[in-house]
């Protein structure tokens, strides 16, 4: 997984017009030569506690004044590290210090790790402390000349819009009924297709229950879901309704798909996307079920009432309100949107863990909040829960037709 430093959920894409060096760059003076030397067996160490899949090693080599505006601070890091290792992402990461570059400035440095084409794989500041050189942040990421990367095929299928590619992944069952319903699994921000294939578990139930999953990949890993969520997507305002709809089409021309049974998941910023979709694309979404944000955009006027489940935990700040309403307040939101009367019920509780569902919504509808206690961001089982949430996620969102 490329920039995966940056963070699991928020990475964004470096610039990659770049002079690929494949030496370390040592400076002129003896003093720079020792520095250079004491950062790579810094980064050596690091990387060796890396491999050896050890958080807490980890940390170790982060300096206490370590942030990172992705990561948060020093206490963070290891239970960032705890996400990649559970997600099983540490053998997708390159590090290959043969292959990095290192420039000062004082007492502070930049490293760059490029992967085998040439690209940048990880980005560190580092300062030196007491003689020893810790990591303390990570590089800036730039959107720059995205759209150059979308000018040619990738993923499994493809189709063009405004010149550039807009492509998916796609798995299909070997046992399908004549008619089997259809599944977008939308990654976060930052996230590749990769990531939430590893991590959403998707894929082993579209073969246990029979549907087709694709999972789209979002422009520079981004999804616009709304002004707040996220970049480059959202500041450029990217019709990504558009590219969904015109996905479902083209999936649905080539497979049999029941276009009653429409679904969307995802997670984070996929998951306020999923939303946007359910609100500005309600003809042709029957339900969505998805993991760890928020409706970011207002209904439309020919909106159609759609069953929406959304599922958090209680150790991801988005559960609480902010800048952003809290989870609670996104319930509300949708019992207004679809017009639900009564209190919401308990219709599900597993020990701390529980269900709030507003039963009487138009057109036979449902809105659902599943709060998973001490889950995280990362709302997966084996990653930051013990809770099959995607197997919840199905189980709410098959039970809605158009």
């Amino acid at each position: 997984m490329r920039y995966i430093h940056f963070n699991l959920l928020k990475n964004k894409e470096l610039k990659k017009n770049i002079i690929f060096s494949v030496i370390i760059i040592f400076g002129a003076c003896s003093s720079k030569l020792d520095d250079s030397q004491s950062i790579m067996s810094t980064m050596k160490q690091w990387k060796q506690a890396v491999l050896s899949e050890n958080p807490r090693e980890i940390a170790k080599f982060y300096s206490n004044n370590f942030f990172s505006e992705e990561i948060g601070g020093k206490e963070q890091v290891a239970e960032f590290w705890k996400i990649v290792i559970n997600a099983g992402m540490i053998d997708g990461i390159e590090i290959n210090l043969n292959t990095s570059q290192v420039d000062f400035n004082g007492d502070v440095a930049e490293f760059l790790i490029f992967n085998d084409g040439g690209e940048i794989e990880m980005g560190f500041i580092l300062t030196k402390e007491n003689k020893t050189w810790l990591i303390s942040g990570t590089l800036s990421e730039s959107h720059e000349n995205y759209e150059d990367d979308y000018l040619s095929e990738y993923g499994d299928e493809c189709i063009q819009i405004d010149g550039l590619y807009r492509c998916w992944d796609i798995h299909i069952p070997d046992k399908l009924d004549n008619k089997y319903p259809l599944v977008l699994d939308l990654h976060g921000w930052g996230d590749t297709v990769e990531d939430q294939k590893r991590i959403s578990g998707f894929e082993s139930l579209a073969d246990s229950f029979g549907f087709l999953v694709v999972w789209p990949y979002g422009l520079a890993r981004s999804w616009n879901s709304g002004e707040e969520c996220c970049p480059p997507a959202s500041d450029d305002q990217i019709d990504d309704v558009n590219f969904l709809r015109k996905l479902i089409k083209s999936v649905s021309s080539q497979y049999n798909i029941d276009s009653n049974r429409i679904y969307f998941t995802g997670l984070s910023n996929g998951c306020a996307m999923a939303q946007r979709m359910a609100v500005e694309a309600s003809d042709i979404v029957s339900s969505v079920a998805c993991i760890a944000l928020h409706l970011l955009v207002p209904e439309t006027q020919n909106y159609s009432p759609v069953s929406v489940m959304t599922l958090f935990g209680t150790k991801d700040d988005l559960y609480y309100p902010s800048d952003l309403p809290g989870a609670l307040e996104n319930l509300k939101k949708w019992k207004e949107i679809n017009n639900c009367e009564g209190d919401p019920k308990e219709t599900w509780r597993s020990s701390d863990h529980f269900t709030l569902t507003y039963e009487n919504c138009d057109n036979e509808t449902q809105v659902s909040l599943v709060t998973i206690n001490e889950g995280g961001h990362v709302l997966y089982q084996g990653v930051q829960t013990d809770i099959n949430t995607s197997k919840m996620a199905w189980d709410f969102m098959k039970r809605f037709t158009k």
